[in-house]
């Protein structure tokens, strides 16, 4: 079959009308393609969550990202191991230290809610002590918060800012005329069961040189130091000597220029650098005096009676709000991170909070994890 000159035109037409047709499909379906991808990756990355009342920026996020992650470092079975390879609490390590993070954060818009429903505002006292504290924390930890994309502003809201509201509502609600205010009588009674006082004057068995080498003392250093504190204690039994008498004493012998009374009103049991003066301590009676070798040091340690102190220590409102932190602090952040994890009116910034993960922190040692975001994050 033979096709005419004019068949011949009208198909080499048609064909370039579908080819032209193709192309522009193509291309509507490219910008459709981009538009769709924009859509779901572009938007306002610069803030986490947010409500009516606050928004968090994302500089916040990453911050609490990261010390989810040293927290994890801490609380992972195995040290040994990669923190990202392992379980806490039953979870892979990476969606425990996102929900950490993402629990943190909306915490602040818990915490904006509380301020509100207890009519608190910080004082010029309380935002000077915010100032001052994160300008201290971030001469250290700036350099390094900055590589992930903090910035001081953010760093400020999720430190220093959070817990000068965190005390100040605990205080509201626990504190004189709270909700949940704690009678005098329960303070008095967790203070002279879970407080230990005592009187100390220590000598660490070793010695540092110019240069700051620390070496441990001779064993001739160590038996002179044995029997200076062993007669301070037998003066003090019995009755040669107070405690203020022997530390004067122990001052001059060791030509001190500071005082080396040392005195602690502390509850033990909660502190870890005070173990080792609790396996001590509660095997003693009010009013002891014992000279002995503690976490490497020997001293002479005397026991006061804490029933003593009861008074004089609940009159101060510092002192007190730190017993009722110790008595009530573990019940009120158990609340408070129940309320961030079901908080209902937040709006989450998914596409910004996916775009960190907790394998930015891990260290070169511990994988090829790609570099951190380098521009702080408002």
């Amino acid at each position: 079959m033979t096709i005419g000159k004019n068949n011949k035109a009208q198909m080499r037409m048609e064909v370039a009308m579908i080819k032209t047709s193709k192309k522009v499909l193509s291309f509507v379906l490219a910008i459709a393609m981009l538009l769709s991808t924009t859509a779901c990756s572009g938007g306002d990355k610069s803030w986490s969550v947010k409500n009516d009342n606050l928004t968090v920026p994302i500089g916040v996020y990453i911050y609490n990202l990261y010390a989810s992650y040293q927290m994890a470092e801490s609380s992972v079975p195995d040290k040994t191991k990669p923190v990202l390879d392992q379980k806490i609490e039953g979870k892979d390590a990476e969606s425990y230290i996102k929900e950490k993070a993402l629990n943190y954060t909306k915490m602040l818009l818990v915490m904006e809610d509380k301020m509100k429903e207890h009519n608190l505002k910080l004082t010029d006292e309380e935002q000077k002590a915010i100032q001052s504290a994160t300008e201290t924390q971030w001469q250290q930890a700036g350099g390094i918060l900055e590589k992930y994309g903090v910035a001081k502003t953010s760093f400020q809201m999720a430190f220093a800012e959070y817990y000068v509201k965190f005390q100040k509502i605990f205080t509201a609600v626990y504190g004189k005329g709270g909700k949940k205010a704690v009678p005098d009588d329960e303070l008095k009674k967790y203070f002279e069961e879970k407080y230990t006082d005592f009187s100390m004057i220590s000598k660490p068995l070793s010695k540092s040189d110019a240069n700051g080498a620390v070496t441990a003392l001779s064993s001739d250093e160590k038996e002179k130091a044995k029997k200076e504190f062993d007669e301070y204690a037998a003066d003090i039994k019995s009755g040669k000597k107070t405690m203020r008498q022997a530390a004067d004493a122990y001052k001059a012998s060791s030509k001190s220029e500071t005082d080396v009374l040392e005195n602690y009103t502390q509850p033990l049991a909660s502190s870890p650098y005070f173990k080792d003066f609790a396996a001590v301590l509660d095997k003693m009676q009010p009013g002891e005096v014992k000279a002995t070798e503690i976490a490497g040091s020997y001293v002479v340690i005397m026991k006061n009676d804490i029933k003593s102190k009861t008074a004089e220590y609940l009159k101060n409102e510092s002192n007190r709000n730190e017993i009722l932190v110790n008595d009530k602090g573990q019940e009120f952040s158990d609340e408070m991170d129940k309320l961030a994890a079901e908080y209902k009116n937040a709006q989450i910034n998914e596409s910004a909070i996916n775009s960190y993960k907790p394998s930015m922190f891990v260290t070169p040692s511990e994988s090829s994890a790609a570099p951190a975001n380098s521009t702080a994050s408002k």
